[in-house]
């Protein structure tokens, strides 16, 4: 075999090994897109068991959520502060949610979840209070437009029609009607 045969071989086996590198690495990126997916995911889902866990586990907290859902204006300072921190920790939440949806970070049924979820919280007069009054302003201006088109039908929703608590509190005179 000639120096020349040599080098072609050497070729042909160099380009067989870089072909063979990039497949692995192609195999690696999608295995961590994979990863980094099922990550956003399960950290969405965190959020949501720490702050239902934290409202129910808290009784001042409890108490500040099941009035500012019916009348945030009404609510003391105190309350207002509680209310609020509640409505910021799952409304980031799941503006995370969909920040990551945009880059495909979850999947689009985990996105219409998500907006349920919006949905069913701004069906409480005291949480569409609060975020014509204050919550706007503190979110991204695309988060906002995406709240507000739920907003529109969550305010028109039937008082009656049964939500998951406690993101839909149903006001007691409701109940059974």
């Amino acid at each position: 075999m000639t120096i020349s045969e040599l080098g072609s071989l050497g070729e042909l086996i160099g380009a067989a090994a870089t072909v063979a590198t990039l497949l692995y690495l192609a195999l690696q990126i999608r295995a961590n897109t994979h990863q980094a997916k099922y990550n956003a995911i399960n950290d969405i889902i965190d959020r949501i068991n720490k702050w239902q866990s934290r409202i129910a586990d808290t009784p001042d907290l409890m108490k500040s959520w099941i009035e500012g859902t019916k009348n945030y204006r009404n609510l003391s300072i105190e309350e207002q502060v509680r209310f609020t921190s509640t409505a910021v920790e799952i409304l980031t939440g799941i503006e995370a949610a969909l920040e990551s949806a945009k880059t495909d970070g979850i999947k689009q049924e985990s996105v219409a979840a998500v907006k349920v979820m919006v949905h069913q919280l701004m069906r409480n007069k005291g949480v569409r209070e609060y975020w014509l009054i204050s919550g706007r302003n503190l979110f991204a201006q695309d988060f906002v437009v995406v709240v507000d088109e739920i907003l529109k039908t969550a305010s028109t929703a039937d008082p009656k029609d049964v939500g998951p608590l406690p993101f839909y509190m149903p006001v007691p005179s409701s109940i059974g009607d």
